[in-house]
């Protein structure tokens, strides 16, 4: 039995290249050489579109939902390289075995949501190199503003940011699951004066 039912329609489409998508955008690595891991540097200058971590202002748990995004994403970019085991042993590291299953799932979660609602490819950088790990596309900017925005609970700014990261689209299923992962597993955030 081949496991494939004939009257059901396959959730996989046909991406603009002719390969098979899960549902939805492939993730793509930022910088060709990020499917290497590790460029033989710690250092190298950012893209004229990338912003450095350190201008995020991210605290420890906004450090961590990127770092397991981009284990994610990497899973789904090049499947071979397990990022899903690297996500679920760097979540184990921080939050101990319990919790990390939990909050790998709901990571997962946000990536096929986030995957769903975009036509085009979600660049990221390597969470595994020294050198990339500094630097956030434009793609995994406004995905931690909209988890900033969120969990601040700034909704005009985070329904602005969902349509741009979403193309256009209105988010909704994105803000619900990234409200979802913040409320099982984010410690509260100080609100933002304005």
């Amino acid at each position: 039995m081949s496991g494939v039912n004939p009257q059901r329609p396959s959730w996989r489409r046909e991406n603009p290249r002719g390969r098979g998508t899960q549902g939805s955008a492939m993730p793509q690595w930022s910088d060709a050489r990020a499917g290497h891991l590790d460029h033989g540097s710690t250092t190298r200058e950012g893209q004229p579109d990338e912003v450095h971590l350190d201008n995020m202002s991210l605290d420890p748990f906004g450090r961590l939902t990127l770092a397991l995004m981009r284990f994610h994403f990497q899973t789904f970019a090049a499947p071979e390289t397990h990022g899903w085991l690297l996500a679920l042993r760097c979540a184990t590291a921080h939050v101990g075995p319990r919790a990390a299953g939990p909050l790998c799932y709901d990571i997962v979660t946000l990536v096929q949501t986030l995957r769903a609602n975009r036509s085009t490819a979600f660049r990221f950088n390597s969470e595994g190199c020294a050198c990339c790990r500094v630097w956030l596309t434009p793609e995994e900017r406004q995905m931690m503003e909209l988890v900033q925005a969120l969990r601040q609970r700034r909704t005009g700014r985070a329904r602005a940011v969902v349509q741009m990261l979403c193309e256009g689209a209105q988010g909704e299923q994105l803000i619900a699951a990234i409200e979802q992962y913040l409320h099982q597993h984010a410690p509260e955030a100080p609100r933002k004066s304005v």
